[in-house]
């Protein structure tokens, strides 16, 4: 009995008919169904109940599926523990990143690496960059995916691999009366609270300084942007988490410095530049598809 037949015998199960199955498998329908007559003499067994072009499965085809499905899920563990010996690929991949991508990008992400990397045990958390770099040195992950308010090559003693720049847009709520400004003062942004980004060690960021007033300080942008839209005053928001808003919720503040550029990177304990290694791909993989996002938004 080759293993092949039982992972055809497991698709026509769920798909009901040898056409769905072989169409799903890209194969075709003579070789899956010679290969379930093959199976079911090996087991001197019918496995299918056949009516039509249906397939349902008989009493011992139900009793025997959890088995088979078991048995195909062993083999191709057994084969990826094998394939990551023969590597430098970790079992486990611990990556850190924070919010200034939409939650959408970063599924997109795990799906890439896990077709790319199928025996590879995922790790996600998020924190802010500072948190992010300090737990890259200590070895907590193997990578961060950040946008320090400041860089500076070599700063953090970590290799650092840039991507691209992002707009950080001074935005307000389109219902606010700062959205009907057509020139924002300092004064007039005084009178209304600031929306900040709560960074490491409890510190407020990009914000503008010169501009004292109340603040509302939350730890992570997407929370800053939803503030925002709510009404609860303005504030900076990422570039990429305005895409998911609708434009009529939020709009730009008409004040001088309404927008900063910052650079977006990932970070490693090793040298990222040679997509040879391990982590060099997984950093390569995730810089491309940075860049496919911010080219949609161009």
């Amino acid at each position: 009995m080759k293993l092949e037949y039982f992972h055809y015998f497991i698709e026509i199960a769920q798909a009901g008919s040898i056409a769905k199955a072989a169409a799903k498998l890209n194969r075709n329908r003579t070789t899956i169904s010679m290969a379930i007559a093959s199976l079911e003499d090996n087991l001197n067994a019918e496995l299918f109940i056949r009516s039509g072009n249906s397939m349902h499965l008989s009493p011992i085809g139900e009793k025997i599926l959890d088995d088979s499905i078991r048995l195909v899920t062993l083999t191709e563990n057994i084969k990826r523990t094998v394939e990551t010996c023969d590597s430098d690929q970790p079992a486990v991949l611990r990556l850190g990143r924070d919010d200034v991508l939409p939650e959408s990008f970063w599924r997109r992400i795990l799906r890439a690496i896990r077709l790319q990397y199928p025996g590879l045990t995922l790790a996600m958390n998020y924190a802010n960059a500072g948190t992010l770099l300090e737990q890259l040195r200590q070895g907590e992950i193997d990578l961060a995916c950040c946008m320090p308010e400041h860089f500076e090559q070599n700063k953090f003693g970590l290799y650092a691999q840039v991507v691209d720049k992002i707009a950080m847009r001074l935005m307000v709520s389109a219902e606010h009366p700062l959205s009907n400004m057509r020139s924002v003062s300092d004064e007039d942004l005084k009178s209304v609270p600031q929306i900040t980004y709560l960074g490491n060690d409890q510190n407020e960021v990009f914000s503008l300084e010169q501009v004292s007033q109340e603040q509302i300080a939350l730890s992570s942008f997407e929370l800053v942007r939803d503030a925002i839209s709510d009404g609860l005053g303005w504030g900076f928001v990422p570039d990429p988490l305005l895409v998911q808003m609708d434009q009529n919720h939020l709009l730009p503040v008409a004040h001088g410095l309404n927008i900063s550029w910052h650079t977006y990177l990932i970070f490693g304990r090793e040298s990222l530049n040679h997509e040879s290694t391990f982590i060099g791909s997984i950093s390569g993989l995730i810089r491309r598809e940075i860049l496919e996002l911010f080219e949609r938004k161009r």
